[in-house]
C-alpha cells in the first residue's frame, strides 16, 4: 500500500491531484458513471463530484448522456485529460525505473517473482 501510495503521489503534479490521477487512469480505460468511479475508488458520490467538477474544469473530462439510462451520465476522459494521464504516468514510471535500476540483480528477480505471483493472486 505504502508504495502504491507513493506512486500516486509520483503521478501527481500541481495540476493533478492523485484522486484525479486515478480517476483520469480508470476513465482512460473506458466511460464510467459517476456511481461506479465512486465505488471503485471507495469514496462518496459527493466527493467524486468534486473530483469530476475539477477534472471536467480542468478540460480533462467530459460528462455524456448515457445511452440507455437517462438518469444517468457517463464520465468520458477527454483529449486534454487523455495527455495530462500519460505525462503522470510517464513521470511515475520513470520514478520507478530509478528506484528499481538501483537494486542488485538478485532484487529484482525477486521483484519479477514477487509480480508474478501477485498477478496469480489477483487473477483468481
Amino acid at each position: 500500500m505504502r508504495t502504491s501510495r507513493r506512486l500516486r503521489a509520483e503521478a501527481s503534479s500541481e495540476t493533478l491531484s492523485p484522486g484525479q490521477y486515478s480517476v483520469l487512469a480508470a476513465v482512460a480505460r473506458g466511460p464510467m458513471t459517476l456511481r461506479a468511479l465512486a465505488e471503485r475508488e471507495n469514496i462518496s458520490a459527493p466527493s467524486m463530484t468534486r473530483i469530476v467538477n475539477s477534472l471536467e474544469a480542468s478540460g480533462f473530462v467530459e460528462r455524456v448522456a448515457h445511452p440507455t439510462d437517462g438518469r444517468q451520465v457517463l464520465v468520458w476522459i477527454a483529449d486534454a485529460g487523455t495527455a495530462a494521464h500519460s505525462a503522470a504516468r510517464t513521470k511515475r514510471t520513470e520514478w520507478l525505473a530509478k528506484r528499481v535500476a538501483k537494486l542488485s540483480s538478485e532484487d529484482r528477480a525477486v521483484l519479477r517473482r514477487a509480480a508474478a505471483i501477485l498477478a496469480e493472486m489477483s487473477a483468481k
